[in-house]
């Protein structure tokens, strides 16, 4: 897979292969059923694990790019493209944590819709 940020001298910042996106899409389709579930458990808490663990690999990822640049004394004219990459990759971590709070606010109505009714029930 030739797809992602490339920082080298005369290349283009991002590429994009046609045959990467299908694989693109089926992992993070995966990852989104898979939040779903661990967001819709009984401690909710484990609908963050995914969230977290891929910020943490994608600041991992900067810091190695951010090493091998200042390695070649070009980090300084690339800060803000690092900026930018950081942003663009960690769109998927916005994507499960909106998953994480859309499963757990319609967790929440649900109870509350629940004890309306035994409110009701018992008058």
């Amino acid at each position: 897979m030739g797809s992602g940020f490339h920082f080298e001298e005369g290349a283009d910042l991002v590429t994009i292969n046609g045959r990467d996106i299908p694989v693109f899409l089926a992992v993070l389709a995966a990852a989104l059923a898979l939040e779903i579930f661990l967001s819709l458990k009984k401690d909710g808490r484990l609908g963050l694990a995914l969230p977290g663990l891929w910020l943490i690999w994608r600041a991992a990822v900067l810091v190695v790019r951010a090493v091998t640049l200042s390695a070649e004394g070009r980090l300084a004219e690339h800060t803000g493209l690092l900026f930018l990459a950081l942003l663009v990759e960690n769109i998927p971590t916005l994507l499960l944590l909106l998953a994480y709070g859309a499963c757990r606010l319609g967790k929440r109505w649900k109870t509350i819709g629940q004890l309306k009714k035994t409110r009701i029930q018992d008058l």
